[in-house]
Formats: C-alpha cells, sequence, structure tokens
C-alpha cells in the first residue's frame, strides 16, 4: 500500500515538473517572440535606418554637390534656357487658363518651342518658376522602377513571371501574384493604413507586407505594388534603390538637375508646393513631414527639372538604359492602359504624378520629337491638360 502511495507521488512529481517545465519553455517563448525578438528587431532597425540615413546623405550631397557644377551637355544646357516661340501663344493661353504654376516644356519635330516658367517657384520671397526651377515628380517615378527591374530581367536574375514568393516572404497570396501583374497595377494588394514612422527600406517592405489589404485581381492603382518592386530590387541587387537609380540613371545620362528626397530642400531653386485656392493659389504653402517622402520608396521621392525629365524619358523610349525590344515586353498593355509606370498609347506614353502639393506630367513620342512636360508647384495639372496640350502640338506633324 505504502509503494504503490509512494509511486502515486513519483509520478505526480514527475508529472509536475514535465508540466512546470513545458509551461517555463511556453513562458520563454512567448517571452522571446512578444519581448527580446521585436526588441533585436527594433535595434537592428533602427541601426539600418541609420547607416541608410547617412549613406543616403553622402549620396544626396554628391549629386547636389554635381547640379550645383552644371557641367551638363550643351544638350541639357540647351533645355535650361527660356523659349517662347510664337507658334507656342496658343498653349500659353491654355497653361494660363488652367491657373497653371510651374514649368512648361514643349517640344514639336525636334525643335523647343516653349520652355518657361509661369508663376511663382517662392511667393514669399518673389522667386519665379523657370526652366531651372526643381519639383518633385511623384508617380512618375513608378516607371524608372520598372526599368530598373527590367534590366534585371535582362540579366538573367529575374522573370516577370516569377511569383512575388520568390522575392519576399509573408504575402497570402504571393505564389499566385506575379511580378508581371504588380507592374500593371493587377495584383489585388493595397495597404490597410499608411506606414507612420519613418524607416529604413527594407523596413519600409516589411511594414508593407505586415499590412496588406488582399483584394480582387483586377486593375487597381495601388503604390504599394511598386513599393514591393523595389524591395525585389534591392534584395536581387545587394544595393539600396535610390543608389541604383543614382549610377544607372542620373550619372549615366549626367544629370545636374535631379535627386532624392529630402535633398530637395537645399537645393536653391526648388519650388515649394503650394495648395492654396484657385483666386489665391499661395496663400497656403506645403509643409511636407518627413515620413511622407520616406514612405514612397521605389514610388515617388523623386526630385528633378522639367529638362532632366524629358532627358529621362527620352533616354528610356530610345533603349539607353535597357533596350528598345526589352521596353516592349515590358510594356505590354497598350490603349491608353496602365503598364510598367506609363499609360501607354502605342506611339506615344503618358505619365502623371501628384505628391506634396506639387504635380507632373509628361507626354512624349517614342522617338522623343514631340513632348509635352509639365513640372508643377500645384497639384493642378491632370491627364486631361497634358493630352490636351500634347494632341493640339502635334496636329499637323
Amino acid at each position: 500500500m505504502r509503494a504503490s502511495k509512494r509511486r502515486s507521488q513519483h509520478r505526480w512529481l514527475i508529472l509536475s515538473l514535465l508540466v512546470g517545465l513545458v509551461v517555463g519553455i511556453a513562458a520563454y517563448a512567448s517571452y522571446d517572440h512578444f519581448y527580446l525578438k521585436p526588441q533585436i528587431e527594433a535595434k537592428e532597425e533602427r541601426t539600418r535606418r541609420k547607416y541608410e540615413t547617412e549613406l543616403n546623405r553622402h549620396r544626396a550631397v554628391e549629386q547636389r554637390l554635381q547640379n550645383e557644377t552644371r557641367t551638363a551637355t550643351s544638350a541639357t544646357d540647351k533645355l535650361m534656357q527660356p523659349v517662347n516661340q510664337a507658334e507656342a501663344k496658343p498653349f500659353m493661353k491654355i497653361l494660363e487658363a488652367n491657373h497653371f504654376s510651374g514649368t512648361a516644356l514643349m517640344i514639336r519635330r525636334g525643335k523647343i518651342i516653349l520652355n518657361t516658367g509661369l508663376g511663382y517657384a517662392d511667393a514669399e520671397s518673389g522667386r519665379l518658376n523657370d526652366p531651372e526651377t526643381l519639383y518633385q515628380i511623384g508617380s512618375i517615378q513608378k516607371g524608372l522602377t520598372a526599368v530598373l527591374l527590367m534590366r534585371l530581367v535582362e540579366q538573367g536574375k529575374v522573370h516577370l513571371s516569377d511569383p512575388i514568393s520568390k522575392y519576399l516572404t509573408g504575402i497570402r497570396t504571393g505564389k499566385q501574384v506575379t511580378l508581371r501583374m504588380m507592374l500593371n497595377m493587377r495584383s489585388g494588394l493595397s495597404l490597410t493604413r499608411a506606414q507612420s514612422a519613418s524607416l529604413s527600406d527594407a523596413g519600409i517592405v516589411r511594414w508593407s507586407i505586415a499590412n496588406l489589404n488582399y483584394g480582387t485581381v483586377r486593375y487597381d492603382y495601388q503604390p504599394v505594388n511598386y513599393v514591393l518592386l523595389a524591395g525585389v530590387i534591392e534584395k536581387v541587387t545587394g544595393r539600396l534603390y535610390a543608389d541604383l537609380i543614382q549610377q544607372e540613371i542620373f550619372k549615366k545620362l549626367k544629370l545636374t538637375h535631379s535627386g532624392f528626397m529630402p535633398e530637395l530642400f537645399h537645393e536653391s531653386n526648388q519650388a515649394f508646393g503650394y495648395s492654396g485656392p484657385i483666386n489665391n493659389p499661395y496663400a497656403k504653402r506645403y509643409t511636407e513631414p518627413s515620413v511622407n517622402y520616406n514612405r514612397e520608396l521605389g514610388t515617388g521621392n523623386i526630385y528633378t527639372s522639367a529638362g532632366d525629365l524629358y532627358q529621362i524619358i527620352k533616354a528610356v523610349n530610345q533603349g539607353k538604359i535597357i533596350s528598345t525590344a526589352s521596353l516592349k515586353a515590358l510594356r505590354n498593355l497598350d490603349n491608353g492602359q496602365y503598364t510598367a509606370g506609363v499609360y501607354n498609347f502605342g506611339g506615344y506614353t503618358l505619365t502623371h504624378g501628384v505628391v506634396a502639393s506639387q504635380s507632373a506630367g509628361t507626354m512624349i513620342d517614342t522617338s522623343g520629337q514631340n513632348a509635352v512636360v509639365l513640372l508643377a508647384n500645384t497639384d493642378k495639372i491632370t491627364q486631361g491638360l497634358i493630352k490636351n496640350l500634347y494632341l493640339n502640338m502635334i496636329k499637323g506633324v
């Protein structure tokens, strides 16, 4: 009887020890998962953010110093000179009727017919907009992200038919959503809320994945597609997105009026964004929080002049960044549909962007001989205005 009781007590002791061990392991696992791991990840994110901030600062200063020297080609110099030909008079009337404040560049048959500023870059000081004024281009940047991705396709490192899950984890529909679907805004992905704190590039991608909404697979313009594509580009290349743009586009084209936010704030010829009413457009100057341009990874944190933007799009169209065959494969939709960062009409493309009370728009043919480039320090540029100017300009071309 006593032996049986001792065996029972022994079993209870072992069971209690096992239960205690399991509880202890579970408690430690919870502590590790809910406290230690987030602490370590937060520390790593701070370190990465500090490193990237310093790296981007050096890169931005280098670009700005290059901008200040203005050691550009004769073509660039020509694009910085004011031009207002008599044949541009009807187009000036259209711009004025639309209360346009910014820089307008129009090229017909390879000849600059208009390259001028309207309104104030800085209303308080009285500084006017002109061909050298710098503006944010917003979503037009997405077309450059698409081109960087296509360079990786040319190098055999990526395929547009690849599922996003091949490169990024944590996306529920990652095995079904391809890079091509994301390029054309047909992934069904969107964000549930806006990022509220500045993060490293990798942190932005992780945050975006953690806050994804999964909708119907159809055309739906959602910038998060290009944030994630920028993440793919960085993962495959092992380089920062901004560094790739600077090396592969800005430096390659010898641009001296372009850069990344927030370096625009240090440029002497920046345009301030305004959001006042039509009858008093400069009544309210926009102040942009740093998180706003930080979260635009791959989607809208580049600034440039009208001339530089024209050169970028012309170079892409002429096969100077990727081959024309690759460009045709990249932009696989036409009839004005959105594809790889542009609205493709076959013989010409339209781009449009709005950010920080500034707006931008272009309409350029594949030869680059006919072009309309508008950059504004209000959000008044519409696709309708761009089309109106371009289609009227090319009549008889």
